[in-house]
């Protein structure tokens, strides 16, 4: 198993390789997560957070997405800890 840190960063790369853009920010505590603009999916990552509680951040928004037509699912799936095609 991935130590919370690579695991986060491994997240990440994936995410950056689907299109999403991931702008890792000092933030404050204040609400990070998956926003659009335009077409463009932007994921912010509190840096102000622990390592654990960005990996959550980031989990928390990247389930939201479909990622069962990705060519990454197998290890996204692992990796943010989904069950099936439809645990999105």
């Amino acid at each position: 198993m991935l130590q919370t840190l690579e695991r986060l960063e491994r997240i990440l790369e994936i995410a950056s390789e689907e299109g999403i853009s991931v702008r890792c920010e000092w933030l404050g505590g204040v609400r990070g997560g998956l926003v659009r603009l335009g077409k463009t999916p932007i994921l912010f990552v509190d840096e102000s957070l622990s390592v654990p509680d960005q990996l959550e951040q980031v989990r928390d928004s990247l389930t939201l997405l479909d990622w069962s037509e990705s060519e990454w699912w197998n290890e996204i799936s692992s990796l943010l800890e989904l069950t099936s095609a439809t645990d999105y």
